[in-house]
């Protein structure tokens, strides 16, 4: 045990870094130190309290180390020495159950009563089990199923895509080596004087998520928190402000270009759009019950510039619904975000296929808007980076 590491424990520590713990070779080796040393070997609950023990920091590490141990191969854990052959298939016995007897009769069994046919005894009496015995009971109770969610990204590819958005700049104290106005100042004074110092550079990118909550968002609640959590907690950035709203964060006031279309029935909005009043009417709210809300406004001018703006919502997709007036407000919102000089992104957490025909497939149009998944981060963020939009009418 103490010149190679177990077979199991290479694919153990793999899917525990796929799904977001930070492992590597030296809890790999503290691992294969304490199972040399005699920790985890009695069993597969005892392997995982001591996995637990040695990599959870909380108790959602527990519960993802529990549910993927359930995943590994792991060796036939057993502190049985000596077994018995009944048939030809070796079982071993408790140690406080007494030996077998053919004298002894079977627990909860009767003695024939005189007088009873065969086909009411063979009723009457319990099968045995033919080849094996009863499996040893330890007397505790079963250890309950870890229902783990699984998402369609998890927390460290969440990680990896936001980390992706920065805007470095140098703020704060001055504690880097600026090697090149030190070099100046001595070559101008001729003077050996102490280094010059700079500040460091941190990241400064903002980001705005603007999330659709309730109605048709529902069922996807537990995957937009977790997205959102995960960006909230590993993103790595200056400023990270989550609001909430329902359908739309406001409804336009004026909406009287909507007559200039030249067909009326048409929802395409490319020939009006450069006529459409930015949104400034709405409101949006700080928690997810939607009962804390501000002005959409206020939101939107505290916006610095540079900013980034993300949108979740499903944009009528859910139900296919086509709305030309929900288009129109999603494209004033669009409006509203580059007039702050910020960059706007959309993210679907449905599929581009359901996205036909609906209010998304229009909004897609003049906003960017990609799946709520790996790549469609990775390609949220590139926008907000300042990467061109492709869209088919531009805002």
């Amino acid at each position: 045990m103490t010149g190679s590491v177990p077979a199991f424990a290479s694919d153990l520590i793999s899917r525990l870094r796929r799904r977001g713990l930070p492992l590597g070779v030296d809890d790999l080796v503290t691992l294969r130190a304490a199972l040399a040393a005699g920790h985890g070997l009695g069993s597969t609950e005892a392997l995982s309290a001591l996995c637990v023990t040695l990599w959870a920091t909380s108790r959602r590490d527990a519960e993802i180390i529990r549910s993927t141990l359930l995943l590994v191969g792991l060796p036939e854990w057993s502190m049985a020495t000596v077994g018995i052959e009944v048939g030809d298939v070796p079982t071993p016995l408790p140690a406080s159950a007494p030996p077998l007897s053919h004298a002894e009769p079977v627990l909860g069994s009767q003695p024939a009563a005189v007088g009873v046919d065969d086909e009411d005894l063979s009723i009457a009496q319990p099968s045995l089990r033919v080849g094996g015995v009863e499996p040893p009971r330890s007397g505790q109770s079963a250890p309950f199923l870890i229902m783990s969610p699984q998402y369609p990204v998890s927390e460290r590819e969440v990680a990896e895509a936001w980390r992706r958005l920065r805007r470095p700049t140098r703020h704060g104290p001055r504690v880097e080596l600026d090697v090149q106005a030190t070099v100046n100042r001595y070559a101008a004074t001729g003077v050996v004087t102490g280094p010059v110092l700079m500040p460091r550079r941190v990241n400064a990118a903002r980001l705005l998520l603007l999330i659709d909550r309730h109605g048709s968002m529902t069922p996807f609640h537990n995957f937009v928190d977790h997205v959102t959590r995960s960006i909230v907690r590993a993103a790595r950035l200056d400023s990270i402000t989550v609001r909430y709203f329902r359908n739309s964060p406001g409804n336009s006031p004026d909406r009287s270009v909507l007559t200039e279309l030249i067909d009326p029935v048409s929802v395409e909005l490319d020939a009006i759009v450069d006529r459409i009043p930015p949104l400034t009417a709405g409101w949006v709210y700080d928690d997810p019950a939607l009962t804390r809300r501000r002005p959409l406004r206020r939101v939107l001018e505290g916006l610095a510039p540079g900013s980034g703006v993300v949108v979740v919502s499903d944009a009528g997709a859910q139900r296919g619904s086509l709305v030309v007036t929900r288009i129109f407000d999603a494209v004033a919102l669009g409006l509203a975000v580059t007039a702050q000089n910020a960059r706007i992104a959309w993210l679907n957490p449905l599929s581009t296929d359901r996205w036909i025909d609906a209010t998304a497939e229009q909004i897609a149009r003049h906003i960017s808007m990609y799946p709520l998944d790996r790549a469609g981060m990775y390609a949220a963020v590139d926008v907000l980076r300042g990467r061109p939009a492709m869209v088919k009418a531009p805002l």
